[in-house]
């Protein structure tokens, strides 16, 4: 029973300094949301499309054949 107290006082408190943390973070004018929220601007924003990673780094892209043929 002891234990179960503790574990909720803990919870609580943890949940407390949570709290404390992100309105300190409010006040000083760090927006707390999430990527692509509307509080960031990106409210019906559509996605980025999927880019090939051979396109991002065309350096992989170059040497990839090489790593795969086996040494003779």
């Amino acid at each position: 029973m002891l234990s179960i107290l503790i574990a909720l006082v803990l919870l609580v408190a943890g949940v407390g300094v949570v709290y404390l943390l992100l309105r300190r973070m409010n006040e000083e004018g760090i927006d707390i949301a999430a990527p692509g929220s509307c509080r960031r601007g990106g409210c019906r924003v559509p996605g980025r499309p999927l880019v090939d990673a051979a396109e991002q780094m065309p350096q992989l892209a170059d040497n990839s054949d090489e790593r795969r043929k086996p040494e003779a």
